[in-house]
């Protein structure tokens, strides 16, 4: 397979500021642990490129040895759609030959030894059937994809990511997408 990130950069015309950014986020991504209480984070301003950045993070991660990637987006069908045919696009030069892209509600149950080995995306929304979804897959349908070494972006990082609720018999809980997504990480 030829490399990704490379193709990318030529793809979506990255600027040598933000090529230095995705180096600098993967190279950290593989010399530091990460974990429920530390992940790993790409900020930036509304309108500033993060989609463009994570989505050079995916291709140079595939390149250094991540085999799967799972996208949380916003919690509608339009947003996923629109994330799911965006980097249906982007990675378009590799698809069915190195990488194999799900939306997270359509995965088939069926996925074949050689499609599992491939680099694999999932898009998800940030609703619990979804995330529901993600355990499944990993639980029960593939579990040998959790051997794999996975990234988690959270595209739209917003209230649901991490919250707090009140709740009258225990006080402070942390809301359900919150709880799901940690338990992702976990």
């Amino acid at each position: 397979m030829s490399e990704i990130f490379p193709s990318l950069v030529e793809k979506k015309k990255y600027s040598p500021e933000l090529q230095t950014c995705i180096q600098n986020t993967v190279n950290n991504l593989l010399s530091k642990a990460t974990s429920v209480h530390q992940p790993g984070i790409l900020l930036g301003k509304i309108q500033s490129g993060k989609t463009n950045a994570f989505i050079g993070v995916i291709g140079l991660a595939f390149d250094k040895g991540y085999d799967f990637v799972i996208i949380l987006t916003k919690g509608t069908k339009a947003l996923a759609r629109q994330t799911y045919e965006r980097i249906v696009n982007d990675f378009s030069d590799f698809v069915d030959d190195a990488v194999q892209i799900f939306d997270i509600m359509y995965l088939p149950n069926n996925l074949t030894g050689y499609e599992r080995r491939q680099k694999l995306i999932f898009i998800a929304k940030k609703e619990k059937n979804n995330l529901l979804r993600i355990f499944k897959a990993l639980e029960e349908t593939y579990p040998d994809l959790k051997t794999k070494k996975i990234l988690i972006i959270d595209d739209e990082a917003d209230f649901a990511s991490i919250g707090f609720q009140a709740n009258k018999d225990e006080g402070l809980e942390l809301k359900k997408i919150a709880s799901l997504i940690d338990s992702l990480r976990d």
